[in-house]
């Protein structure tokens, strides 16, 4: 059985981590750098003492220079607590090479925020399997990839976007949605919405095969929708390959469009593209990643 993760990938993603641009506060210290101030060892500037401060912050360095009392500050060091919702509905697993690649992201990205000491916890949506509640530190990196590697699809018809909604944490600060949204828009609408009630910096994996983009089927065909189980009688003509694609293209760019004017961070993969590159190369050159 091909691995998740090469040992190539798994080297190299400890080197970097997610990037947030708003730190909402977890309940725990990280080894994030925040703009708040707080008691890390790292200084940002000084300040007048008031009356009721610290008289352990004092410097008195400073007061036997300047004869005034002043206060160090540092900055606050916080944790980031990553949510990845991956969509196990029946559509993601009609092709093997595409649930894999779903469940790699997942796993890398995982993997990368536990060796950065963030706290990850991976939700199932319609999966049998139960939730990998939250975990920090690289101690868990590995069996957070297990973990992965082990989940199953959905044996039942339900809606990612309708399932989605019912398991949303609301103490994450950085969640991360992995599907193909092949839902209808306005269930897709509601449940980013929802998510970002909570404030969440949001970020939106799209996942579609080549099958799916450019379908390669001829002459009379009957097409089974893989999770309502609802049948269709088609001749695949040129124009019907042509037609399908503009709803596609048109459907991709309502959601991509949603994402830009809500501040959703949103990126397109293709199941033939390479995983060192999505995570090493497009992510770096979208802001999702830095080097540590």
């Amino acid at each position: 059985m091909k691995e998740l993760l090469t040992s190539t990938l798994m080297y190299r993603l400890p080197m970097y981590r997610l990037q947030s641009r708003t730190m909402k506060r977890g309940h725990h210290k990280g080894t994030r750098r925040s703009n708040r101030l707080g008691t890390s060892l790292e200084f940002s500037d000084f300040r007048p003492y008031q009356p009721g401060d610290d008289l352990r912050q004092i410097d008195w360095n400073v007061f036997a220079r300047t004869n005034k009392h002043y206060i160090k500050r540092f900055l606050d060091e916080q944790e980031l607590v990553v949510s990845i919702y991956l969509d196990c509905t029946k559509s993601m697993a009609v092709l093997p090479s595409k649930w894999a690649f779903a469940k790699a992201i997942a796993a890398s990205l995982g993997y990368m925020s536990l060796c950065a000491d963030d706290r990850v916890g991976i939700f199932p949506i319609g999966a049998p399997n139960h939730p990998f509640t939250y975990k920090k530190g690289r101690a868990f990196a590995n069996r957070f990839v297990q973990y992965a590697e082990k989940i199953q699809s959905s044996n039942t018809s339900n809606s990612f976007s309708e399932s989605l909604q019912k398991m949303i944490q609301p103490k994450s600060s950085f969640s991360i949605l992995i599907s193909d949204l092949l839902e209808p828009y306005d269930l897709i609408e509601n449940a980013l919405k929802k998510l970002q009630a909570y404030k969440q910096e949001l970020y939106v994996v799209q996942i579609l095969s080549h099958e799916e983009i450019r379908p390669v089927y001829q002459g009379d065909l009957q097409l089974i929708d893989s999770e309502t189980s609802e049948t269709i009688h088609v001749t695949m003509s040129t124009a019907v390959k042509n037609s399908y694609q503009q709803r596609l293209s048109s459907h991709t760019e309502l959601i991509q469009k949603l994402c830009y004017e809500r501040g959703i961070h949103f990126i397109q993969c293709k199941t033939d593209d390479s995983l060192e590159d999505i995570i090493c190369g497009q992510l770096i050159a979208k802001g999702w990643i830095q080097v540590r």
